[in-house]
């Protein structure tokens, strides 16, 4: 000790300091800092999470965590899986693709990154000609669909990301399949949305900014049907069954189109302002999730109205003509619905609500109908009344509790909303992921 307590410089102190004190980080485990983006497979029941700072966290069965760091320090703002396997791909805030797979080295399971890629364009060509904004992996795990800000969707090989030219869809060859009323109009921005068909790989649908929808054919390379809002699109649903398509818009709406072999429709099927009449935020996404009694669940983020409720971040489900939204303390960054599929059929095994991959596990305790991730670095799960807590799969994070609580809009809206049961812990139907 008196080594320590002698006045000067000392090599042998300043040794045995950095020997005994020094601070080396051998692991990390639970709820990453600053996350950014969110990822689920329902096949391998594997979520991910990418931060700010480029990490990629992995969460499997309890105890089961693997972590990835990026070469660059850039965001990562989306994560892909491929579909029925171990590998993922995330895109940067600087426009660049990463492919990322689970290895065995040396008897350990290891997060990896395999390949990176950065979309080019034609000398000359504008920087949103190339900017991504979705990205679509094929059920064929052998393609990625890649729309951008100018409103084509490039196609590229995996794993050797090679940009297939011939198979890449341009505003031309859409505008082409449009009838004459269609064409006059600017329905051409940016590539908003991207949906496999559930049940034919040869079709795909893909949404536009100014309200364009469009069924595309992949084989034929043909427009098969489209529909047009006058609202700015969001995001977009396909049903289970591929007889539907719901879409949501900037100005709190969100519209059913019926799909059939015809598929020219003008008008929707349905046109819903959950929280109108008054002016209201835009919906960012949503889910149409069937059940096996007939009445649908529809979760979706937003459209609150913008005079009482504009800074509220609230997640909202509406099943059988009951409507909750759960306000949240932070952002919404990204939200998904959990399920357990069944790799041969695309169908949940469990519970009340069957659903293709990534839908909502009904009466299931093993499985969470809603998961949220805030800058606040909580990950949730959300109680609908009729169904119970469900929980999710993966081991609790600690030190991170923060219930939802029910908003109570006032009676203005066409659909009432509802408190979940009063036995919920903690009075507002939250739990701890």
């Amino acid at each position: 000790m008196r080594r320590f307590l002698r006045p000067g410089h000392d090599p042998a102190r300043e040794r045995l300091k950095r020997d005994l004190f020094q601070f080396n980080k051998t692991v990390e485990h639970g709820f990453p800092h600053q996350p950014s983006a969110l990822g689920y497979s329902p096949s391998l029941r594997i979520l991910a999470i990418g931060t700010r700072s480029g990490a990629v966290k992995l969460y499997g069965a309890p105890g089961v965590e693997f972590m990835g760091l990026h070469r660059e320090n850039n965001a990562v703002v989306q994560i892909y899986f491929l579909p029925g396997q171990c590998q993922l791909v995330t895109l940067l805030d600087d426009n660049s693709l990463h492919l990322w797979s689970l290895k065995v080295r040396g008897g350990v399971s290891e997060l990896q990154e395999d390949e990176s890629f950065t979309l080019r364009g034609p000398p000359g060509a504008a920087p949103s000609a190339t900017q991504i904004t979705v990205v679509l992996p094929h059920s064929s795990r052998e393609l990625l669909y890649l729309g951008t800000e100018s409103g084509t969707v490039f196609a590229v090989q995996l794993p050797a990301f090679r940009t297939l030219g011939d198979r890449t869809i341009g505003s031309d060859a859409v505008l082409q399949g449009l009838p004459e009323d269609a064409r006059h109009r600017r329905v051409f921005e940016m590539v908003e949305a991207l949906q496999e068909h559930p049940r034919d790989p040869n079709q795909v649908l893909i949404g536009y900014s100014r309200g364009l929808i469009v069924v595309w054919d992949l084989r034929g390379s043909c427009v098969l049907g489209h529909f047009l809002s006058s609202q700015q699109l969001e995001n977009v649903c396909w049903r289970r069954d591929g007889h539907l398509i719901v879409s949501c818009h900037s100005d709190g709406s969100y519209c059913q189109w019926p799909v059939s072999s015809d598929t020219q429709h003008s008008e929707p099927l349905r046109n819903c302002v959950p929280y109108g009449p008054f002016p209201c935020k835009a919906i960012t996404k949503i889910f149409w999730l069937i059940t096996k009694q007939g009445l649908p669940f529809t979760i979706f983020q937003g459209g609150m109205p913008r005079a009482s409720y504009g800074d509220r971040h609230c997640i909202s489900v509406v099943h059988d003509g009951q409507q909750t939204a759960f306000d949240f303390t932070s952002r919404v960054i990204d939200f998904t619905v959990l399920g357990e599929a069944d790799p041969a059929s695309g169908k949940t095994r469990k519970g009340d609500v069957e659903t293709w991959s990534g839908g909502l596990a009904g009466d299931s305790q093993e499985g969470g109908p809603l998961l949220q991730v805030s800058p606040a670095s909580r990950g949730q799960g959300l109680q609908v009344r009729g169904l119970g807590l469900l929980r999710t799969p993966w081991a609790v994070f600690p030190c991170i509790l923060n219930t939802t609580r029910p908003l109570a809009v006032p009676p203005f809206s066409a659909s009432s909303l509802l408190t979940p049961d009063a036995g919920c812990r903690g009075g507002g139907g939250g739990s701890i992921l």
